[in-house]
C-alpha cells in the first residue's frame, strides 16, 4: 500500500461516515446532536491507545504477515460491515429514483463498480475521496438554497421521544471510522493527532447540520420521514423550475461506493498479506459482502454488539500491544 497524506486519511474516513450518516432512519433532534458531540469526544479518547502505539513504531502489515487470527478478525469486521453498507442501499431505494428496478441488481451493480475502483488501489481511492468531499460541500450547499425559503426555525426544540442517551448510541453504533483509523495509521506518518480531530469533528458537524436543517425543515413531518436526509431533499429544491435530485443521487451514489470499497481494500490487503498466494482477494470480498447484505436484511441484531465489538477492536487490542512491548522493554532491560 501506498503512504497516505494526513489530508485524504480525513477525506476517506469523513466521506465513509457520510454515507452512514444519510442512510439514518432516526429523526433529526436536539437531543441527537448533543449526543453525538459526547460521542464525538469518546471517540477521540478511544483513540488514544492506537495513537501512542504507532508513536512507538508498531505496524499492523508487519504484524499480519507473522499472525493470522487477529488480522482475520478485521477482515471479518470490514466484510459484516460493507455487507450492512448494502443493506443501507437497499434500504434507501425507495426514497432513490434508480434506473434499474430490484434491490439485490441495484447492490450487484454497485459491487461492481466498486470491484473496478478496488482494482485501482488505496492510493487512487484517496484521491479520489478529495474530490468527493468537495462535491459533498458543494451538494450540502444547494441543499441550504433550497432549504432556506422553507425553513421555520420556531421547529427547532427539544423532542419528547428522544433522549441524548439514545443520540450517542446512535453515533457509536455507526463509528466504523475506529477500526479503519486502526488499520490506515499505518499507512500515515504524519499529523496524526489532527487527523483523529479533524475526523470526528467533521462529522459531529455533519450531524449537526443536518439535523438543523431538516428540523427546521421538516417540523412535525418529521415524524413521518423513514429517511430524514431524503425527506428533507423532496421539498428543499433551490431552483423552482427543475429538481436537484440527480446532484443528490449521484452524490449518494459516491458515498456508497467510495466507502464499500475502503473496506473491500482493506480486507483484501489483510488477506494477501494473510495468505500470500490468494487470488482475486478483492472479488472474494465482495462477494461475501453481498452474501452477509442478504443475511443481514433477514435477521436483527442488537446495535449493542457492535459497540461490544468496537471497544475490543480498538480498545483492547491496542492496549494488548502496549503492554506486550512494555513488557519486551522491561524484558530487554
Amino acid at each position: 500500500m501506498n503512504k497516505l497524506r494526513s489530508g485524504q486519511l480525513f477525506a476517506m474516513l469523513l466521506v465513509s461516515a457520510a454515507f452512514s450518516i444519510l442512510c439514518q432512519t432516526s429523526a433529526y433532534t436536539i437531543e441527537g446532536i448533543l449526543g453525538a458531540a459526547i460521542a464525538a469526544a469518546v471517540q477521540i479518547l478511544l483513540c488514544l491507545p492506537m495513537l501512542l502505539l504507532y508513536r512507538r513504531s508498531f505496524s499492523f502489515s508487519a504484524y499480519t504477515r507473522k499472525h493470522w487470527l487477529l488480522p482475520l478478525c478485521f477482515v471479518a469486521y470490514a466484510l459484516i460491515r460493507g455487507g450492512i453498507s448494502f443493506v443501507q442501499l437497499q434500504g434507501t431505494a425507495s426514497e432513490l429514483s434508480l434506473p434499474i428496478s430490484g434491490k439485490f441488481v441495484a447492490a450487484a451493480l454497485i459491487a461492481l463498480v466498486c470491484l473496478y475502483t478496488a482494482s485501482l488501489g488505496i492510493h487512487t481511492l484517496a484521491r479520489s475521496s478529495t474530490l468527493i468531499f468537495g462535491i459533498l460541500l458543494a451538494t450540502l450547499a444547494v441543499m441550504l438554497l433550497g432549504a432556506i425559503p422553507k425553513a421555520e426555525p420556531q421547529n427547532l426544540s427539544l423532542s419528547p421521544e428522544d433522549t441524548i442517551w439514545n443520540g450517542f448510541l446512535r453515533s457509536i453504533r455507526n463509528a466504523d471510522e475506529l477500526p479503519l483509523l486502526f488499520l490506515l495509521l499505518d499507512f500515515t506518518k504524519s499529523k496524526q493527532t489532527r487527523s483523529i480531530f479533524q475526523i470526528f469533528a467533521g462529522k459531529f458537524l455533519l450531524v449537526t447540520y443536518l439535523s438543523l436543517l431538516g428540523m427546521a425543515v421538516l417540523g412535525n413531518r418529521m415524524a413521518q420521514a423513514e429517511h430524514p436526509f431524503f425527506a428533507v431533499i423532496s421539498v428543499s429544491q433551490p431552483l423552482s423550475t427543475q429538481r436537484a435530485d440527480a446532484l443528490y443521487l449521484l452524490v449518494f451514489v459516491m458515498l456508497c461506493v467510495l466507502r464499500i470499497t475502503l473496506f473491500t481494500v482493506l480486507a483484501a490487503h489483510l488477506l494477501k498479506l494473510t495468505f500470500p498466494k490468494l487470488r482475486y482477494a478483492s472479488s472474494i470480498c465482495l462477494g461475501l459482502m453481498l452474501c452477509i447484505s442478504w443475511a443481514a436484511s433477514r435477521l436483527s441484531v442488537s446495535g449493542i454488539w457492535h459497540i461490544i465489538v468496537l471497544c475490543i477492536l480498538v480498545l483492547l487490542i491496542p492496549m494488548g500491544f502496549l503492554l506486550a512491548q512494555k513488557r519486551r522493554g522491561g524484558a530487554a532491560a
